[in-house]
């Protein structure tokens, strides 16, 4: 028996090392300098004379340029040192490389080097080497440098004579040809200095003043002597450029290369689109809602399959909780709201990821695709590591010392203050000794397709930490899959070997591009390859990431397929030739020569757009100034700015659909009258203009008086008055059936509501209208719900508050946005159905006049949202009404589910008499306080000693901010749903369904059904947006309008923003589809907060 089990026992240990021995290995191995023979560190030593405090850059690294400089057929390394030689690295194959930097020439001349690249300049076939330099040092000793290739292992510096010895602050050079006449241009991206990275606020002028050594410059080759042309060419900067990235690409598919540069610190980062005419206009302000806003290294790149190339740009946002904290201070509004009036745009500290939508428009969509938090990250390069089809994203990121690690600053300043009271002299070592490091690993995240990425860190062999900055892709063993080279700071650079083709069975291909004399590597050429119904789109752009150039031979992932169905090239000259029936697994030389077609690529072949801009409304809603966040610093969003709301009627009795569009305080509301042509006309009203001191934010027409005419309820609103303040009193206007309005004196209670959304329907059917008014806010007094109302119609014009008799439930049902009355189980009665921030969707049945809640039998999961908007069509065609939710989506920092909803607790903690909202989200599986440890003390002034270092507060939950007692009496509201849903009516209950992801790119405060396309089918609009939100999450504002397109049976797909036509940017706050009568179109208005009232109709 005993040896039984010894036996039992040693084989169970044997299947234990067989399980672990057949462990998948990572896609990536790490190979060691004794491998490879590459020894390259960037090492970094400080001083008093030379640190981070007196040179802002002095962490940011060194840069990795690729290319086969003795045209063996294997990629070769160049890496870039600050204070150490630049190292050349000859590829002998097998990952074994030889270290000819002493024998090639290149040690010839140092400095502090930058970025590099490798270009065919002169046209003899061998690829020279372009190194920028910078740091504050000598002009002379910041000269870029030029090392032409002798071709035979040797280099001579040369930038002078090609007029490329520019002396600036440089940080990476892209040569390419923007004028389209066969040689090679060059754009050259530099930085500003410390002294301009603070004081923007205090001096804005510093945007009109010029420094040629900070100047980003365009380059012309002029028969090979280059000419800075950016003055004539319109590339435009200033004092204040800090350029870390460039990237190059046709970024609106006009066949000409367009410029984007990322820009650190204030400055905004520049999208200059290609005129064609030899100048350049910088786009991106009307292209990109928000932007990052310490811009560092970027890639322009196809991530989607879509044909256009898309936008990343990195910056400095933490994944983690503490990491988070440590780098937040007090969020100043104010601020960043002057610097956007001053021209700086709006800019947030986070990863963003811009999605082309093929009109000139981006979307940013960085946190719905799980990419927008990587700390502090420099090299982004897009390129499909496993050969699925899919580009996948790798990021190389951490630095030295963290001086914006909140307990040094505040360290620095205590320290600074006490050397002077002492008469001390600041020693610098001593303060970059208190800094501490950032050392983190490099994230690599693979593309899972439907714009998301998962992050693979571990399981891909980026586990390890340190300190990386420049980073270059190159198939450095001609085996098909892209290795990785990564320039480490203070430590050996990093080479990872792929192994895909041991790993997976997907397929590649090599493109090999031999253009001409003058651009012998085809930079700037585009290839498109064609499987089974899927376009792989890639330009030849070398330099991209930071300080880096990749592999110049394209590599393409085919996933399964062996055959690529056709191919095309499109060159720079704008010849092109197209290749069919390809076979996978193999390097394709396509030559220029070979080029006859016109034949250019076009990703949007059917531009047939379905809606079309009327802007028929002569309407600009003026938002009045308040800041919210003055009256309760740690509230999520502004609620001041609500309108305006919209209602429809035919005011007039002439068959068309009149308008009623309400104003912010100091501006009144106006009834529009829609004239025969379907233009609108404003109809003056007196009345209106009496009550233009309040804020209207809910109306409905309804025959108040029973005269046959629609009469106007009109629910005042806002967050900048006081509880009892007279102006938040709801009004009616009488109509006299030709569209003019009085005001009716009488009629409804005292009802001082913030009011978030009025709707008209017969509770107890007795032929009058009555009323559901819902409560959006109590003012100050954020999130504790308001007052809703049922006002009950005497038949007479008066109506009367019954919420106590009919609808107790509904008097403190929450922060109500938004209601409907539907006949949910047919009995002829109409119920309600309202929703709301912080809300479950609430559904009350009417039973025979009173409303019981319901809503646990018609919602069948946790469906507690921030709502916005509530909408009802049949859009499966089965007679009954489905229900379309808006939400805040998707694309933001939080999530929430049932598991780790949202939560806010709010009580007055400190009793002073105001209320303290404390909101809270899970990271990492546990949940903490939003607030940065400033605001929250900003808030909550008891709490600073408990928390007097940053750390401290870094790792705190609710708990350890409040003890059990203190909480036990805080209300708790929760969040377990962000989705903008569509609900499809059973007939006794709703089931969820799936909308497609684009719908949750934005908060949704719009909805509207129509027939875009023509089917006979109904087809859903989307639009929203909130820019009214706290620094910290930055703005909701990735929708420009969204349609998808129903197929009748509740089953909808995303319509792509060039097909739909829509561009309707801003906050929109109300959105009505208005009839024109018999013989009319329909139109759809658009209401923006603090903007002109928008309008679409169908082509």
């Amino acid at each position: 028996m005993i040896k039984f089990q010894s036996k039992f026992f040693i084989l169970i240990i044997a299947v234990l090392i067989s399980a672990c021995s057949e462990k998948k290995a990572n896609l990536f191995s790490k190979l060691s300098k004794g491998q490879t023979g590459i020894d390259f560190r960037n090492i970094l030593n400080e001083s008093d004379e030379m640190n981070v405090l007196k040179y802002s850059y002095f962490y940011n690294g060194g840069g990795v340029a690729i290319g086969d400089i003795n045209n063996d057929g294997l990629q070769d390394i160049l890496f870039t040192g600050n204070m150490v030689k630049n190292r050349l690295y000859l590829n002998k194959g097998d990952f074994k490389f030889e270290d000819i930097t002493q024998t090639s020439g290149i040690a010839d001349k140092q400095g502090w080097c930058t970025g590099a690249t490798m270009v065919d300049i002169n046209g003899d076939g061998n690829l020279d080497i372009y190194i920028n330099r910078s740091a504050d040092i000598s002009p002379e000793r910041r000269k870029n440098l030029f090392f032409i290739n002798n071709g035979n292992l040797t280099f001579t510096e040369k930038a002078a004579q090609y007029g490329l010895d520019d002396g600036g602050y440089s940080t990476q050079s892209s040569f390419f040809d923007f004028d389209k006449d066969g040689d090679l241009d060059m754009f050259l991206i530099n930085h500003s200095l410390q002294k301009y990275t603070t004081g923007v606020q205090e001096n804005t002028s510093l945007r009109t003043q010029q420094n040629p050594d900070f100047a980003n410059k365009l380059y012309r080759n002029d028969n090979g002597i280059f000419k800075n042309i950016s003055d004539e060419a319109g590339i435009t900067s200033n004092v204040l450029t800090f350029g870390l990235g460039v990237g190059i690409s046709d970024v609106n598919s006009d066949g000409w290369l367009d410029i984007y540069v990322s820009n650190d610190f204030n400055e905004r980062d520049n999208l200059f689109v290609n005129n064609g005419n030899g100048t350049f206009t910088d786009k991106l302000t009307e292209s990109m809602n928000q932007i990052s806003m310490y811009s560092m290294g970027s890639d322009v790149a196809d991530y989607n399959n879509d044909g256009l190339t898309d936008i990343i740009t990195l910056d400095m946002l933490p994944e983690d909780n503490r990491t988070q904290k440590m780098h937040s201070g007090a969020e100043n509004f104010d601020k960043m709201q002057f610097l956007f009036e001053k021209g700086f745009y709006y800019q947030f500290s986070r990863n963003m990821l811009q999605k082309n939508n093929g009109d000139g428009t981006f979307t940013e969509i960085g946190q719905f695709a799980g990419v927008s938090n990587t700390d502090w990250s420099w090299a982004a390069l897009f390129s499909d590591f496993d050969n699925d089809g899919n580009k996948d994203l790798f990021i190389t990121n951490g630095y030295v010392k963290d001086y914006t690690d909140m307990d040094f600053l505040k360290y620095a300043v205590d320290q600074s203050i006490r050397q002077r009271q002492e008469g001390r002299d600041i020693v610098v070592s001593e303060y970059i000794k208190k800094m501490p490091t950032n050392v983190i690993s490099n994230y690599i995240f693979q593309n899972k397709g439907g714009d998301r990425f998962e992050k693979k860190n571990t399981d891909w062999g980026f586990g390890e930490k340190g300190i990386s900055a420049g980073a270059a892709y190159a198939d450095l063993d001609n085996d098909g899959d892209m290795d990785l080279i990564v320039s480490n700071t203070n430590d050996y650079a990093g080479i990872y070997r792929n192994n895909n083709e041991q790993l997976n069975k997907n397929n590649y291909i090599r493109i090999k591009l031999k253009g001409d004399a003058k651009n012998s590597w085809g930079i700037g050429s585009k290839v498109v390859l064609y499987c089974k119904g899927i376009k792989y789109y890639q330009e030849q752009i070398p330099v991209r990431g930071f300080q880096s150039a990749v592999d110049p031979v394209l590599n393409f992932g085919i996933g399964a397929n062996t055959i690529i169905d056709s191919m095309r090239v499109v060159w720079p000259n704008d010849k092109s030739q197209k290749l069919e029936k390809v076979k996978a697994n193999q390097t394709l030389i396509v030559d220029l020569k070979n080029a006859t077609s016109d034949l250019q690529f076009n990703p949007l072949p059917d531009k047939n757009n379905y809606f079309v801009n009327t802007s028929v409304i002569p309407y600009v809603h003026k938002e009045n100034l308040f800041n919210d966040f003055t009256v309760q610093t740690l509230m999520p969003n502004y609620l001041s700015r609500q309108g305006p709301c919209m209602a429809k009627s035919d005011v007039n009795g002439d068959g068309r659909e009149d308008l009623f569009v309400g104003g912010a305080a100091g501006q009144a509301g106006s009834i529009f009258i829609q004239q025969a042509n379907g233009a609108f006309a404003i109809k003056p009203s007196p009345a209106f203009a009496a009550d233009l001191m309040c804020e209207d934010t809910a109306a409905e027409f309804l025959d108040i008086d029973g005269d046959k005419d629609m009469d106007l309820y009109v629910g005042s609103g806002g967050y900048e008055f006081s509880l009892d303040d007279k102006l938040l009193q709801h009004r009616l206007y009488l109509n006299d059936g030709r569209g003019n309005f009085s005001k009716k004196m009488t009629g409804l209670p005292a009802m001082a509501i913030s009011a978030g959304t009025v709707k008209a329907g017969d509770l107890n059917r007795d032929g009058f209208i009555d009323l559901f008014v819902g409560g959006r806010v109590t003012p100050g007094r954020y999130p504790v719900a308001p007052e809703s109302m049922i006002l009950m119609n005497d038949g007479k014009g008066n109506f009367s508050d019954r919420t106590a008799t009919v609808a107790p439930a509904v008097k403190n049902v929450g922060m109500v946005t938004d209601a409907l009355w539907i006949d949910l189980n047919k009995d002829k009665f109409d119920d309600l159905i309202i929703v709301g921030e912080w809300m479950p969707i609430k559904v009350f049945l009417n039973n025979k006049g009173k409303l019981v809640d319901a809503s646990s039998t018609y919602i069948k999961f946790g469906s507690s949202g921030w709502w916005n908007r509530i909408f009802a069509d049949d859009m499966d065609g089965d007679g009954d009404k489905d229900l379309v939710i808006g939400n805040l989506g998707l694309n933001a920092q939080f999530r929430a589910t049932e598991k780790e909803p949202l939560r806010l607790y709010y009580k007055d903690f400190d009793d002073n008499g105001s209320v303290d909202p404390i909101f809270c989200y899970y990271i990492d599986g546990i949940s903490y306080p939003a607030a940065s440890r400033d605001d929250l003390v900003d808030q909550l002034p008891v709490l600073k000693n408990k928390f007097l270092e940053y750390h401290k507060y870094a790792t705190a939950t609710i708990s350890d901010l409040f003890t059990a007692d203190e909480l036990k009496d805080a209300a708790i509201l929760e969040t377990k749903i962000l989705e903008t849903v569509y609900l499809e009516n059973t007939g006794s209950g709703f089931n969820l369904r799936k909308l497609p992801a684009e719908v949750q790119f934005a908060p949704v405060y719009g909805i509207a059904s129509i027939d875009a396309n023509k089917d006979g089918k109904k087809d859903i609009v989307f639009s929203g947006n909130n820019s009214w939100t706290r620094i910290k999450f930055g703005h909701f504002t990735s929708s420009r309008g969204t349609l998808v397109s129903g197929d009748g049976a509740g089953n909808f797909k995303y319509v792509p923003q060039y097909k739909s036509g829509l561009n309707i940017r801003g906050n929109v706050r109300s959105l009505i589809k208005v009839s024109s009568g018999k013989n009319g179109q329909d139109q759809l208005v658009f209401g923006i907060n603090n903007a002109a009232v928008s309008s679409v109709k169908i082509k």
